[in-house]
């Protein structure tokens, strides 16, 4: 009997966990001799310190903002003289601020009277002159800044917006109503300033307070009431993203940014973006914004991590001693591994009686080994088959072949057909979906009569293809002694629905024209209805037939048609209609038309043209897609001839 298999991965797992837990126990006794609770206070109160003070200054830059815009509203009150004057006044104020990006004087309509409904001076600071951006597009009338501040009738800052006209970025605004001498509205007066600019100037803050401009130490962000960003060193999130997406909702992290939102105080401990931090957050005066220093303790474990240098390098020999220890458990246990190996190179070079290693070892590797061997049996006996079966396909499609050329010599391929005649062109067109199909069209003159016809026998392949000969060999035979393409199809009906044990059909269309009078008589069994082509392209119509072999016995219809020199008579199978494009849409007889009034267009045209253009045209528009059914054509032309010679 044979022994169990042991396990080579738990093997070697216990050995490795044993060294690595010994190190670790190694570790944690000198990690244990250091204060760390002694080094976060100190960290925390330094920290505490730097978020007063980046607040303190970030408030100044929001104020120095609000005082400028209060000297601007000074400086305009008395330039509402005139719109120049105005403009003037907003050139002369930016150069006094360095904080601010932008000026605006939104008008109330009509206050200039030669500016009826918009008048907005803006004034950016690269630009040395004001302009008016005031327009229909740019309605500032209906902006939440422009109504809540003539609503509040003081100065506020507005949410984030995207600024399409002055700044083109996301901006803030610093707004306050603007009163003329006369105590009447004139409009809105206020200060643009940029979000991406407010994330510079906080970047510079924290690199000054903290002596290093590393985001992986720290990063500050500013929140508005909502939660929204906005300001924060990742750009993507900035008036995209809220903030309590970045905190984990499994715990009650969330808290911190609901306190923020509520304008409060604080300092916690956070996992924010899936990194565990501390956040010192307050509020920012005269704004509903609040902004927050984050701390990822490792940061603050970077002060204890220098004093385990010497530890580290306890830890690297011991990772050292570790290293080759395992190296040499696992260079003995893949020694067999190596050796098996070689022997599938064997296998690869072809070789398959290659000699296997063998194992000592009841494990994975011998069980392995014996998984291979039983491979390599079965892959001899695949290969044989494999042999076989291709010897077999190889013949199979000899004799597809052969029968594909059988099939195509009883189908007229030879063009012009009768380069004696002059009256009459014939070109037709074949190709089955597979090697050969169900699809046939044949023609040939008896009695100044052209007897011709088209079919298309239900399915594909052999099958098909037997019953196709078939109808065609009846074809020749009953048409050599009947004129009437009534009792023509009723004939081959009967014959073929006699002996027609799989209910497989045939539609079948069969046309008989005088070619003296170009009178044409024509019977339809449940095929396409033909095209005559002229000065139009029309589609004839013609009584609804069975096709033929579903019931024997049944009456079939005729009709006629007087055809005119130079009309053209089109047959097709539905393998034309049907071809189907990459996005599955069928060709249809609107575009069948469309791509034989190309040829129209151009003036008379042989038969053959008329068969090139459709089967070029179908062929463009199936592309790379494979056909679903056979393709046949037929198109019979009636030459202009004022005397018929050569008749055969």
């Amino acid at each position: 009997m044979r022994k169990p298999y042991k396990s080579l991965a738990k093997r070697l797992t216990r050995r490795v966990t044993l060294a690595v837990l010994a190190m670790i126990l190694f570790i944690l006794v000198i990690t244990l001799s250091f204060s760390f609770k002694f080094i976060t206070v100190q960290a925390g109160e330094r920290y505490e310190a730097i978020m007063e003070m980046v607040s303190e200054k970030l408030g100044n830059i929001l104020i120095s903002q609000e005082i400028g815009i209060n000297n601007l509203s000074d400086e305009l009150r008395n330039s509402l003289d005139s719109p120049e004057s105005v403009m003037k006044a907003m050139e002369k104020e930016i150069k006094l601020n360095d904080y601010t990006q932008g000026y605006f004087m939104a008008f109330e309509p009509g206050y200039f009277p030669e500016y009826e409904k918009w008048f907005e001076v803006y004034m950016k600071k690269d630009q040395d002159h004001a302009r008016n951006i005031g327009s229909a597009k740019h309605d500032y009338l209906s902006k939440d800044w422009y109504i809540k501040t003539k609503q509040n009738k003081n100065g506020f800052w507005s949410e984030p917006y995207y600024d399409d006209v002055g700044q083109n970025d996301n901006v803030c605004s610093f707004t306050m109503p603007l009163y003329d001498k006369d105590g009447r509205l004139a409009g809105v007066c206020g200060t643009d300033m940029s979000l991406e600019w407010l994330a510079k100037e906080l970047k510079k803050i924290n690199a000054n307070s903290f002596d290093i401009n590393d985001d992986k130490y720290f990063y500050t962000f500013i929140i508005n009431n909502d939660g929204t960003y906005i300001a924060h060193p990742d750009k993507e999130r900035v008036m995209k993203k809220n903030a309590l997406s970045s905190i984990d909702k499994s715990s009650d992290d969330g808290q911190v940014i609901q306190d923020m939102m509520k304008m409060n105080y604080g300092i916690a401990s956070v996992t924010i973006d899936g990194v565990s931090s501390n956040i010192y957050y307050a509020p920012l005066e005269s704004t509903n914004w609040a902004m927050a220093i984050v701390i990822p303790q490792i940061a603050i474990w970077m002060i204890f991590i220098i004093m385990m240098v010497p530890l580290v390098i306890i830890i690297a020999i011991g990772l050292l001693v570790i290293y080759s220890f395992c190296h040499s458990i696992i260079h003995q246990a893949v020694k067999p591994i190596g050796a098996l190996a070689k022997s599938t190179e064997e296998v690869a070079r072809g070789n398959f009686e290659a000699p296997l290693p063998v194992i000592g070892h009841k494990d994975e590797v011998c069980e392995l080994r014996d998984s291979f061997a039983s491979m390599q049996n079965s892959l001899v006996k695949y290969i044989e088959e494999t042999k076989k079966t291709a010897a077999k396909e190889a013949a199979l499609f000899h004799d597809l072949e052969v029968a594909r050329k059988i099939q195509m010599s009883m189908i007229p391929i030879k063009f012009p057909p009768f380069p004696e005649r002059k009256d009459i062109d014939i070109h037709g067109f074949l190709t089955p979906a597979k090697s050969i199909g169900g699809d046939l069209y044949d023609f040939f003159i008896r009695d100044e009569k052209l007897f011709f016809c088209i079919g298309d026998v239900s399915g594909k392949g052999i099958s098909a293809a037997l019953v196709m000969s078939a109808i065609h060999f009846m074809f020749r035979i009953v048409v050599n002694k009947e004129d009437d393409p009534k009792c023509i199809i009723e004939t081959m009906n009967n014959l073929y629905a006699s002996e027609n044990k799989s209910s497989v059909f045939c539609t079948f269309f069969l046309g008989v024209l005088d070619l003296n009078t170009h009178l044409l008589q024509y019977c339809n069994a449940g095929h396409e209805l033909p095209i005559v082509i002229n000065d139009e392209i029309r589609v004839i119509p013609a009584k609804a037939n069975l096709a033929l072999g579903l019931f024997k016995g049944k009456v079939y219809r005729s009709e006629e048609i007087q055809l005119s020199p130079g009309s053209v008579f089109l047959l097709y199978t539905d393998g034309l209609k049907e071809t189907i494009n990459k996005d599955e849409e069928c060709y249809g007889m609107e575009r069948i038309k469309e791509s034989l009034q190309q040829v129209v267009v151009k003036g008379p045209a042989n038969a053959s043209v008329y068969v090139r253009q459709l089967v070029n045209d179908v062929t463009d528009y199936m592309g790379e897609m494979p056909p679903a059914d056979d393709l046949t054509l037929l198109a019979i032309k009636i030459n202009e001839s004022e005397n018929q010679t050569n008749k055969i």
